[in-house]
Parts: C-alpha cells; structure tokens; sequence
C-alpha cells in the first residue's frame, strides 16, 4: 500500500529528473508560483493559528466553565465536520458577496476546521485532574496564568496534532477555495490538469 500511495511522488520525482535542474528552477522561479505559494502559507498559517484559538477557547468554554447545556454545546462545536468545507464557502458566499479572496477562505476554513482542535482538546481536557488547577489557584496564580502554566503544557501535543490536521486537510482542500476565489497550489493544480 506504501508503494501505491508513493507512485504520484515517484512520478514528480522522474519528471524532475528528466526535465533537468535549469528547466526545473525557471518552473519554480515564475511569478505565479511565488504568487500561490504566497497564497498557500499564508492560509495555512492563518487558518492553523485561529483554528487553534478557535478550538482551545471552545474545548475550555465546554469542559472548564459552569457552561449550560455543555452537551448541547459540545455537539453544535462538533457539527461543522458534518458538513463540507464547499458547502460552507457556497452558503457563505451565496449569503454575502464579498466573502470571498484570503478573508473569506480565512473565516470559512476557519468555520470548517477549527473542530479538528477541539476535539482532541476535549478530550485531553477530560481527562486532566482539575486539582492541578485550583492548586494553581489556591498559590495566587490568575485563570490565565494558571491555563498557561498548568493546562495549557498538557494540552500541547494535542494542540499540536489538530493543528497538523488543520493544515493537511487544507492543503488539499480545492472546493471551497474554487468557490471563494482563492487561487493556491491546489487549486492551481487541478486548473493545470
């Protein structure tokens, strides 16, 4: 199965070779290639940091807060993965116009993405002793500190793995960004193809 899912690098791999180092560097050097690889990082980043904030701050609402309904809550956090990414860019931009270019795939992927952090958030949350905390607390330590200082460690690679997520599934994400015209490399691509 490796071998299988290594034949479409193997083939870019052949293609480079072939083409020649001088060829290969003029494809790089191009205007649009900077352009989209301008594009591409500056999505992945965004959307990495805000889904993350998006996701802690929801995952710490629900499981740390006197929050009513906190089931409620969980499942409405948990919705959007129900529903794709270019389904959420057609309603967006079919409700309002101008969401659309980096603001527009910045909020929409946002939107679709950021319970990729939640949920292994959440369930790092769970299974955290709240004493950690109120010890925190009870040595003169703010919320905020306490969060950074205690829980926020212990969240990381959790953090880290939905963030990982996050920018995996929007670098191969080609509906929603079509649909808000966002050019990147994998929309660029499939234009190519």
């Amino acid at each position: 199965m490796a071998a299988l899912a290594l034949v479409p690098l193997g083939f870019v791999a052949v293609y480079t070779v072939i083409i020649g180092p001088t060829e290969g560097w003029e494809l790089l050097a191009r205007p649009r290639v900077r352009e989209l690889l301008t594009n591409t990082v500056s999505l992945v980043i965004g959307c990495t940091i805000t889904c993350t904030i998006l996701g802690v701050a929801c995952a710490w609402a629900v499981e740390r807060t006197d929050v009513p309904a906190r089931r409620l809550w969980h499942g409405l956090l948990v919705a959007p993965l129900a529903i794709p990414a270019f389904v959420n860019s057609y309603s967006w931009s079919s409700l309002f116009t101008g969401v659309q270019g980096f603001t527009g795939a910045l909020l929409v992927i946002t939107l679709s993405y950021y319970p990729l952090v939640y949920l292994p958030v959440v369930a790092v949350l769970r299974g955290l002793d709240p004493a950690h905390e109120e010890t925190s607390h009870s040595l003169g330590h703010s919320g905020l500190t306490s969060f950074a200082r205690v829980v926020l460690p212990q969240l990381r690679p959790a953090i880290l793995g939905g963030g990982l997520l996050v920018s995996l599934h929007l670098l191969a994400e080609f509906g929603a960004l079509q649909m808000l015209q966002f050019p990147t490399f994998t929309t660029a691509i499939y234009d190519q193809y």
